[in-house]
């Protein structure tokens, strides 16, 4: 029986999971079935369908982990110091064959919807921001600051990765850092 401690199982998984990233950086993510996941993974069918149920579930919990991760280098203050945002971009340029599918396929996603939700709750909270921003205005700023960063995070991955993280963060600044207590060098 597999469980989630299981060497095997584990190691069943991130073959998957490689087969993916591997097959992104060929075909876009509507052009991937499971039969060519498990050609690349070397596996069978079976052992795919005994921890996702489609490609669908399988992207969604790469999602999930990779969310965790987004989200832990924003947890503590200053929330959007520089440093957090260059160990953002290098992370989306260390799993740019997922953020470049998630980032064009997804229109609702397991990272809008449950670790960011509870870091934009922690912010909303944050008595620095709602000195700046009005009672319920943070909820409005936090939307249009997520779908800017979406939005230029989709074009570095389209337009190949040119700059580094260190200038990705920058271009952050420029365009966001208004508001002193928002942005935090």
């Amino acid at each position: 029986m597999n469980t989630e401690n299981n060497i095997r199982a584990r190691n069943t998984k991130e073959k998957i999971e490689r087969a993916l990233m591997y097959l992104l950086k060929r075909k876009s993510f509507s052009q991937i079935y499971v039969k060519d996941i498990c050609t690349v993974a070397c596996i069978n069918r079976s052992s795919f369908y005994e921890h996702y149920q489609d490609i669908n579930d399988l992207m969604m919990k790469i999602e999930s982990k990779l969310s965790s991760e987004m989200a832990s280098l924003f947890i503590n203050p200053p929330f959007f110091a520089h440093d957090c945002f260059v160990k953002m971009f290098e992370h989306i340029k260390n799993n740019k064959e997922f953020y470049k599918a998630y980032l064009t396929y997804s229109d609702s996603s397991i990272m809008e919807q449950t670790d960011f939700v509870k870091f934009f709750n922690k912010l909303e909270n944050n008595a620095d921001l709602r000195f700046d921003y009005g009672e319920n205005e943070i909820i409005y700023h936090m939307a249009f600051f997520s779908a800017g960063l979406k939005a230029i995070c989709k074009v570095w991955l389209n337009t190949g990765l040119k700059e580094t993280p260190a200038q990705m963060a920058e271009i952050v600044y420029k365009e966001y850092s208004k508001k002193s207590k928002f942005f935090n060098k």
